[in-house]
């Protein structure tokens, strides 16, 4: 089995047994960081072994709502021009060439976060965007587990926005949407 890393955010009710909890269910494979006192917000980082990226973050969602906490979202990598060349092995010029179409195949992701003098580009989306141009030798698990990262902190977003909606507009949506 392969070993996937990824950050799923929470949020938990205060007390300490909020903790021990969860590493009952089974997220003893993961650093967790919430202060037990006041509960909020909290995050886990995970190194989870399992057959799919997709069976490693579905479980450790799962297993948080078994133990009380209510996950908020996975975190998407987002990537910097220099976070991409380290990743690739590459220099900063070259990945600025594939971004401005100067070289390589075009069509590079657009950035998620566009900025002046820094923009961040979705890794699930570069790494995709590399291994199908053969530009760089990724491992299928760390493409993957961006990949499922990014769909599966949408879904997180998008489920926690709708409950803010009436319940006739949720439904609506549902099936506009379906």
């Amino acid at each position: 089995m392969t070993v996937y890393a990824f950050e799923l955010h929470f949020s938990a009710p205060p007390g300490e047994h909020v903790i021990d909890a969860l590493y009952e269910v089974g997220w003893d494979d993961a650093v967790i960081g919430l202060d037990p006192e006041t509960g909020g917000e909290g995050s886990a980082f995970f190194d989870r072994e399992a057959p799919s990226a997709l069976q490693a973050v579905v479980s450790a969602i799962r297993q948080g709502r078994r133990a009380g906490v209510e996950p908020l979202g996975v975190s998407e990598d987002y990537v910097s021009l220099k976070e991409i060349a380290e990743r690739t092995g590459r220099t900063v010029g070259a990945v600025d060439h594939w971004v401005t179409s100067r070289r390589g195949p075009g069509d590079f992701p657009e950035p998620r976060v566009p900025r002046p003098r820094v923009s961040l580009y979705s890794w699930a989306e570069v790494s995709m965007w590399l291994v199908a141009n053969g530009l760089a030798a990724l491992s299928p698990a760390d493409v993957e587990i961006a990949r499922i990262c990014e769909v599966a902190d949408a879904t997180l977003r998008a489920r926690r926005l709708q409950r803010r909606l009436p319940q006739a507009d949720q439904e609506a949506l549902v099936a506009a949407v379906a």
